[in-house]
């Protein structure tokens, strides 16, 4: 017997009003999901070339870690927010395997320029972010204006 429960899924947007020090924050942060988007996509591109190896989304939630680590700026950057991006890539080539096995044209997953990369996510409220009144409390920039 097959059960399928619809799954609710929440999204909020938020104006955000950032002092100078916080937008300075943001701007590091999302430049940094951007390289490891980036640098994610490289790895799994040169092992597809070189060694016809796939790698899965698991492997590189497991170098998040490793990142944080070796990267001055990605360790001050939420591990929440590292492994969304790793998930965003991985939504990018399942969308991609998708289109080829219906016969569509594909579109290969790009790698991403400062003008292709305008967001990060968190994946759950309570863990990385609160809504406190007017402000939005983020892990690692603080107590944001928002609206």
């Amino acid at each position: 017997m097959f059960y399928n429960r619809s799954v609710s899924v929440k999204t909020f947007k938020y104006r955000l009003y950032p002092s100078r020090s916080q937008q300075r924050l943001l701007e590091q942060t999302l430049e940094t999901c951007r390289h490891w988007y980036n640098a994610c996509l490289e790895e799994r591109k040169t092992a597809w070339e070189n060694r016809r190896e796939s790698i899965g989304k698991n492997a590189q939630l497991c170098k998040v870690e490793i990142l944080k680590d070796s990267n001055p700026y990605a360790e001050k950057v939420y591990s929440h927010i590292l492994q969304i991006v790793v998930q965003d890539l991985d939504k990018a080539f399942k969308a991609f395997f998708r289109r080829v096995k219906a016969g569509e044209t594909p579109g290969y997953p790009r790698f991403k320029g400062r003008n292709r990369f305008d967001s990060f996510g968190l994946k759950e409220y309570g863990n990385g972010f609160k809504l406190d009144g007017r402000r939005l409390k983020l892990s690692g920039i603080g107590r944001v204006r928002v609206h």
